[in-house]
């Protein structure tokens, strides 16, 4: 079954608004946060995820070749 142009139109209104979505800008240098450094933040942890969103509002790339890959506990010793 397809849809008129019509129809797609009334259906993509419902879902957008001349309203657009505006979010807090975060200060990450009163936060102590670097942009281009490397994080010892772990992957997945809020730190690292942090760390992205300033790497991404500064247009920087957003992995570092020496962030952290270790995925273990936090502490936990290499053999």
């Amino acid at each position: 079954m397809g849809y008129s142009s019509t129809e797609l139109e009334e259906y993509e209104a419902e879902f957008t608004t001349d309203d657009e979505c505006e979010f807090p800008e975060i200060d990450f240098e009163a936060l102590g946060i670097d942009p281009a450094c490397p994080t010892e933040a772990k992957p997945g942890s809020e730190q690292k995820v942090v760390m992205l969103a300033a790497r991404y509002a500064a247009g920087l790339p957003l992995w570092h070749d020496e962030d952290c890959v270790d995925h273990g506990p936090v502490g936990a010793e290499e053999d």
